[in-house]
């Protein structure tokens, strides 16, 4: 047991410092499980819930994959459920607060799924006190965060939601899932680099708050990942247990900090941006695919920046108006109010560039240690037949420009997006339409 937890067991026990406080990093869920099968598998969590009042909330499909192993598994370990199948659902904030409502009666809720049965188990368990044990049918970092992304009024936001009690991930199971999915939750890992970098970028122009710890946890996975994406497909155990570690760390990062600095920068802004506005003419990708993607666009723009011997910012010329235009009227004042924390005024401008002339060099050797050359992000996807353009995608060349020029318009969060529409080096790093 625990062989293929790797680095997770260390968290687990609490043996695991952090690198900024060099403090025992302590995570709230009480029980990790990585095995090649549940059903040799003797869980902690059931000896609290055998004689409780348990359900069994799961999407229709991810029920049918693995739904009678995990039922099975339960009855072995003397745990009985009632069972409800989510046929349709919303990922939406009323949609979920429906729900809770509905399931209130029950002490535990076991929920077998991947990222949106799971953002919606997460609401539902927090907003009604409830326990949340977590089998996941694919793999999704938001079972280990302590946030959900859901719709509210067109917009998707960070709610609140629990931390899982136990997660579950049964490497079989992944073994026979869709290569679609395996290939997406690969898209969804590789973007720890342009994370950090981004983060850290931002914690040395504008001090923003920054820890190394996530990253670190994430290495030697991401390494091995790197060499052996081909063998995810093959079915090889160890790499689909340091690709289920990768997306389990992802989402403890966020636990770890506080905040998804460490699993959602510029990045995930482009993927947000094609789900809040492609509306209809959304080609139902993944959430993973289009972070693959979207990690190459962003991966390209930190080699070539760091590359470059001198960094110079302009001012914008950015207004309200834009929002209103991109928004409407309802949202704009909103998001024109998260935006402006990064909207530099000319003193600004002259702070950050005179910060840049004195210490531009010593900032790129720092980054570059932790760059990944775009060229190995790609050849991963490649040899997992992930995603690696928007043409993959079936997004028109169009559309994804339109996500990349607009997406830092977003949220208050500091990227090279940023930093290419300040240099007035944006169009540089279009797709041809």
């Amino acid at each position: 047991m625990g062989h293929y937890l790797g680095v997770i067991n260390k968290l687990l026990d609490g043996s695991y410092n952090s690198l900024s406080t060099n403090k025992k990093i302590e995570i709230p869920i009480e029980e990790i499980i990585i095995e090649e099968s549940i059903l040799d598998v003797e869980f902690n969590f059931t000896k609290k819930i055998f004689n409780q009042k348990n359900l069994i909330l799961s999407g229709k499909n991810s029920y049918q994959v693995f739904g009678e192993k995990v039922l099975a598994s339960l009855k072995k370990n003397n745990v009985n459920c009632e069972i409800k199948i989510l046929d349709e659902y919303e990922t939406s904030k009323k949609f979920a607060e429906d729900l809770a409502n509905s399931l209130s009666n029950y002490q535990n809720i076991i929920t077998i799924g991947s990222g949106s049965v799971i953002d919606i188990s997460k609401f539902v368990s927090s907003k009604n006190n409830q326990n949340l044990y977590i089998f996941c049918s694919s793999l999704s970092a938001a079972a280990t965060t302590s946030t959900v992304s859901l719709l509210n009024k067109g917009i998707k936001e960070s709610v609140n939601s629990k931390i899982p009690d136990a997660i579950i991930i049964d490497l079989e199971n992944l073994k026979n899932a869709p290569p679609r999915l395996l290939r997406s939750s690969l898209g969804d890992v590789l973007c720890r680099s342009t994370c950090q970098i981004d983060w850290l970028t931002s914690h040395l122009l504008l001090n923003t708050k920054y820890d190394e710890t996530p990253f670190a946890l994430q290495y030697e996975d991401e390494a091995f990942l790197l060499k052996n994406s081909k063998k995810i497909l093959q079915g090889d155990y160890d790499t689909l247990a340091a690709l289920s570690r990768m997306t389990l760390l992802n989402g403890i990062a966020a636990i770890i900090i506080g905040s998804t600095h460490a699993g959602s920068m510029g990045e995930h802004l482009i993927s947000h941006y094609i789900d809040m506005f492609m509306g209809n003419q959304h080609p139902n990708t993944l959430h993973g695919e289009q972070v693959g993607v979207a990690t190459i666009q962003i991966s390209k723009m930190q080699n070539q920046f760091i590359k470059n011997k001198t960094l110079k910012f302009n001012e914008l010329n950015i207004d309200e108006k834009i929002f209103q235009e991109l928004f409407g009227d309802n949202l704009s004042s909103k998001m024109f109010e998260q935006f402006k924390s990064k909207y530099f005024n000319a003193d600004k401008i002259e702070f950050i560039n005179d910060l840049l002339e004195k210490n531009w060099s010593l900032f790129r050797a720092k980054l570059a240690k932790y760059l990944l050359p775009t060229d190995n992000i790609i050849k991963a996807l490649v040899e997992c037949g992930a995603c690696v353009s928007n043409e993959d995608l079936k997004i028109s060349g169009k559309f994804f420009n339109e996500a990349i020029h607009n997406s830092f318009l977003l949220r208050d969060r500091f990227s090279y997006l940023d930093i290419a529409h300040y240099t007035k080096t944006i169009q540089e790093y279009l797709v041809k339409e």
